[in-house]
């Protein structure tokens, strides 16, 4: 039958759709930012320091939503 403790209820799987859709959207913005990082230090010679941290922490934010929702039951 239906056991209502291993059903995940509504809000339980909300959260674990935007906890997917928020750590795919950090990885993508992590490499978009590396990506800008590395062409500026390509055409330039000069490390483009602020696109860097902010893929770098793009990639950490992306990665603890994508545990998140893992985790999530």
């Amino acid at each position: 039958m239906n056991d209502p403790a291993s059903s995940a209820t509504p809000a339980a799987t909300a959260i674990r759709y935007l906890s997917i859709i928020v750590g795919c959207a950090g990885l993508l913005l992590a490499a978009i930012c590396i990506a800008i990082a590395c062409q500026v230090f390509i055409q330039t010679g000069v490390f483009a320091q602020s696109y860097a941290m902010v893929g770098l922490i793009s990639t950490a934010l992306g990665c603890l939503a994508l545990t998140l929702a893992r985790v999530w039951k």
